[in-house]
């Protein structure tokens, strides 16, 4: 996601929520999972399936023909290289398109692979998450707007260990965590019980404080929160361009 340069960032994220109905197609081994995912997209007014497929051809094909919007990848343990090699594809067989990973467990080793992927624009859930529609939305959401978006359940996994991200205070953790789950501005100020103007000021002090700015590689936003995917994983520099970036301006 590209913001225009030289201007004020701004904490209310310049991101352009999706005026259509988001093109959803899901892309699932598991069967019963995917009839799943198919009853509950079908179900969601601001969401248009346009296919489910558990075949990697046929995904990536569709992905094309159907002007896909969002893919939602099913990552299976014995098949993972192969699924993120399906996502990648999608994304160069239709140019734009954004991707959700559906996974079984907040594996670290999966997760550390994921930013590599693409600086911006993927959600990460657990399978077992599907079933919460809104967070379910929310990541489609996320993804399709450019953000990284993690399961909640993840995130709360995480933990926190001595890193840049130790410079922030608590509440300003607080508040990083619940960007990373895909809260916008609004959904954190009711979850901490503070004004939307406090949220947008510890945004911007999180924004300062990291040393993020607004490039052509990606908005701060999506910075700060592969920042905290990579500072909370412990992964190498080769994490992802966004996050070198922030690191080369500490």
């Amino acid at each position: 996601m590209c913001a225009k340069l030289g201007g004020p960032i701004n904490a209310k994220t310049d991101m352009q929520e999706p005026q259509n109905r988001i093109r959803v197609l899901v892309v699932e081994a598991n069967s019963l999972l995917r009839d799943m995912l198919r009853t509950v997209l079908g179900a969601e007014p601001r969401l248009q399936l346009v296919g489910a497929t558990g075949d990697s051809a046929e995904a990536v094909s569709l992905a094309a023909s159907e002007s896909a919007d969002v893919a939602l990848v099913g990552l299976d343990s014995d098949s993972e290289h192969d699924a993120l090699a399906v996502a990648q594809a999608i994304s160069v067989s239709r140019s734009g398109a954004k991707i959700v990973f559906l996974g079984e467990s907040p594996d670290r080793r999966t997760l550390a692979a994921l930013p590599a992927f693409s600086a911006a624009g993927w959600s990460y859930l657990l399978r077992q998450s599907v079933t919460d529609v809104a967070t379910l939305v929310r990541a489609i959401d996320g993804a399709a707007m450019g953000l990284v978006v993690l399961d909640p359940l993840v995130v709360e996994g995480l933990g926190r260990r001595e890193t840049r991200l130790s410079a922030l205070t608590k509440r300003q953790m607080e508040v990083l965590s619940l960007m990373a789950k895909g809260n916008n501005n609004a959904a954190i100020a009711r979850a901490l019980v503070l004004e939307e103007k406090s949220v947008e000021n510890h945004i911007n002090a999180i924004f300062g404080q990291l040393n993020l700015s607004r490039d052509n590689a990606a908005h701060p936003r999506v910075k700060a929160v592969l920042l905290y995917l990579q500072e909370t994983l412990g992964t190498s520099p080769d994490a992802g361009d966004a996050v070198r970036e922030g690191r080369k301006a500490a």
